[in-house]
Parts: structure tokens; C-alpha cells; sequence
């Protein structure tokens, strides 16, 4: 029920901000818990569209039930999990992030069929060692 409240709540910010009728500012910041309140993934929904569609880039994941995760260490809620697909990826860090085997590197994408921003560790990136060639960092 939170996610379905999560993502209209992102979907109507990102519409209203695109016809001019709201602005969202600031970097999102995350609960003790690791999770962000709607307003906080609504502005990073708004900063994924505003920005990045220029820079984004399609990316190979590799592996079964890889987890996509609120923020990019392991200790954050799974937003999904994926199989072997392809997501567009927008930026990658190494800041306050967790290691997945050796590799800190993580990738902030969205489902191909479209979805709230998640974070995947670029453990689990094809071409990926450590970082995405030509991805920018966030």
C-alpha cells in the first residue's frame, strides 16, 4: 500500500512539475530505516526527468532476483528484484554506499517499463568492473 501511495504520489509531482505547477528542490535524504518519504522520491523521480534522459544509457544485469534497492547499500527496502534483464541506468556513486562483493560502485536506474529510480550495486552490472564506462557520477 505505501509503494501504490509512493508512486502516484511521484507520478502526480513529476506531472505538475512538467506543466510548471510544482517545485521540488534538495537532495532526497533517507530515515534511519533507509527509506525516503514521498516527497523525497517524488524529487528524485523529478530530478531523473529533468536531467539525466540525456545521459541515461541502457545496462545488462546479470544474474537471478538481483535486488533494486530505495538507496544504494544493502541495508535498504527492495524495491524489486530482476532476472537477467535490461534497465536504463542515469548515474552511479561510491559515496555512503556498501560493498557487494569487493565492488562499492552502484547504479541509480529504472525499469525499461518504467519505475521509481532504485539503486543497483554494479556487482551485478555486466561490463561493469567496477564502474559503467561512460556513465556519469551522481
Amino acid at each position: 500500500m505505501l509503494s501504490t501511495v509512493r508512486s502516484s504520489f511521484a507520478l502526480a509531482a513529476t506531472t505538475l512539475a512538467l506543466t510548471g505547477g510544482l517545485a521540488v528542490a534538495g537532495p532526497g535524504h533517507a530515515d534511519v530505516h533507509g527509506a525516503q518519504s514521498a516527497t523525497d522520491r517524488a524529487s528524485a523521480v523529478l530530478s531523473l526527468t529533468d536531467a539525466s534522459a540525456a545521459s541515461s544509457r541502457k545496462i545488462r544485469i546479470r544474474g537471478t532476483q538481483v535486488a533494486l534497492r530505495e538507496c544504494p547499500r544493502t541495508s535498504c527496502r527492495v524495491d524489486t528484484r530482476v532476472s537477467h534483464t535490461t534497465v536504463r541506468a542515469y548515474c552511479q556513486t561510491n559515496q555512503r554506499t556498501s560493498k557487494v562483493s569487493g565492488n562499492k560502485w552502484w547504479t541509480k536506474a529504472t525499469l525499461l517499463s518504467g519505475s521509481d529510480p532504485a539503486w543497483v550495486s554494479n556487482h551485478y552490472v555486466h561490463t561493469a568492473a567496477p564502474k559503467v564506462p561512460r556513465l556519469p557520477s551522481c
